[in-house]
C-alpha cells in the first residue's frame, strides 16, 4: 500500500467549562485498486460484533431552506448535539460558533461548506449555534447534508482521526 493520505474532518466536541470546541481532523486513507476500487479509501467502519458490511449505520439528509428575508441569520437556537454523528454539507455554507463565549478563535467558530465533513459530538455544556455566511460565489445557499449516525463503530472511527 501507498503511502497514507487524510480526509480532513472537523471535531465539534466538548471542552473545558462545558463549552463547544472546534478542532481539524485527519481521516488517513490509502491508496487501493482491485474490483473496481482506484483512489483512497478509509478503513471500514462496522460495528464490532458484525464482521462484514451488515453493520447498524442509520443515514438521514436535510434540507434548512435560506431564511425568508433572505439573509444569514439561521436558527439561533442554541444546542448540543443529539447523538454522535458526522455530518457530510452537500450545499451551504455556515458559520458555527460556540455559545457563551465572549471571544471567538479557530477553537470556538469554524466556517464548513459543501464537501466539509463535521463530527458532532458535543453532547454536553452550553452547545453550539450557526449561522448562513456567503459560499465561495459569494451567495447564500441552503444548508444540504447528510448526517451519519454513529454507533459502536464510533470509537473505532475517532480512534484513527490525527491532529492536522
Amino acid at each position: 500500500m501507498a503511502k497514507a493520505a487524510g480526509l480532513p474532518i472537523l471535531r465539534m466536541y466538548t471542552g473545558p467549562g462545558g463549552k463547544t470546541r472546534f478542532a481539524w481532523t485527519v481521516l488517513p486513507l490509502v491508496r487501493q485498486t482491485g474490483l473496481g476500487s482506484v483512489g483512497l479509501f478509509s478503513e471500514l467502519f462496522v460495528n464490532e460484533n458484525i464482521l462484514d458490511n451488515t453493520g447498524d449505520l442509520r443515514v438521514q439528509f436535510a434540507v434548512t431552506p435560506l431564511p425568508e428575508a433572505g439573509g444569514g441569520k439561521g436558527p439561533q437556537l442554541a444546542h448540543t448535539a443529539p447523538r454522535k454523528q458526522l455530518v457530510l454539507t452537500l450545499g451551504g455554507c455556515l458559520e458555527f460558533h460556540s455559545c457563551d463565549v465572549a471571544e471567538f478563535d479557530e477553537t470556538t467558530r469554524a466556517v464548513i461548506g459543501a464537501g466539509d465533513i463535521l463530527l458532532a459530538e458535543d453532547l454536553e455544556g452550553a452547545g453550539h449555534a450557526w449561522r448562513f455566511v456567503p459560499a465561495r460565489d459569494g451567495k447564500l445557499k441552503p444548508w444540504r447534508r447528510c448526517y451519519v449516525h454513529l454507533g459502536e463503530e464510533y470509537e473505532h472511527f475517532v480512534s484513527l482521526l490525527k491532529p492536522q
